[in-house]
């Protein structure tokens, strides 16, 4: 369990920045094939995103293999106008390849996104993501964060936050009912 105090000292990191280590690296966030991302990158389709991290030990891989199990659950015709998107909280350890490497058995051509530390953190705390680094567990730290998959709709917008402990039977029947209705009743909009 996560006290209080903490959260809102991560809250604050986030909101303030973190300072990225390699003052070489570029700012920003990427995309595995090295194209900007930002919140326009989640226009124009259907975006199921998670955010974790490839060294996590349980509830990130549990996660990603959800999401595609949620989006294999959709009628056919669906899936393809589904984009399933990976964002690193731990850009340190999580390049490009190392991320790109890790969903490519999943499938369903996986967008991966890593970057700097604070446009990582910027990124997660404007989507109302957590991420707490234990550095001082050594090379083999864990990072404690929100654990949501959430689905944007075409407009870029937030459409449903799904909780961990939701099953992805659930999950895959609620994206499929958003993405059956008009896009003014979508239900749970807002």
């Amino acid at each position: 369990m996560i006290r209080p105090a903490v959260l809102f000292l991560a809250a604050l990191l986030m909101a303030y920045g973190v300072p990225a280590r390699a003052e070489d690296a570029p700012k920003g966030l990427f995309t595995q094939d090295g194209r900007r991302f930002d919140e326009t990158s989640l226009t124009g389709g259907w975006h199921f995103v998670y955010f974790g991290y490839t060294q996590c030990p349980d509830i990130c891989p549990t996660s990603l293999f959800e999401m595609t199990a949620a989006i294999d659950r959709l009628p056919v015709e669906l899936r393809p106008r589904v984009t399933p998107v990976f964002v690193t909280v731990d850009p340190a350890r999580d390049t490009s390849a190392v991320m790109s490497n890790y969903v490519k058995p999943l499938g369903h051509g996986f967008v991966t996104v890593s970057g700097d530390i604070e446009s990582i953190d910027r990124f997660a705390f404007r989507n109302k993501i957590v991420a707490i680094r234990h550095l001082d567990q050594g090379a083999d730290y864990l990072v404690d964060h929100s654990s949501y998959l959430l689905l944007f709709g075409p407009d870029g917008r937030e459409i449903e936050r799904f909780p961990y402990d939701m099953d992805f039977q659930e999950v895959s029947r609620r994206i499929g009912a958003h993405m059956a209705a008009p896009p003014a009743a979508s239900p749970g909009a807002g």
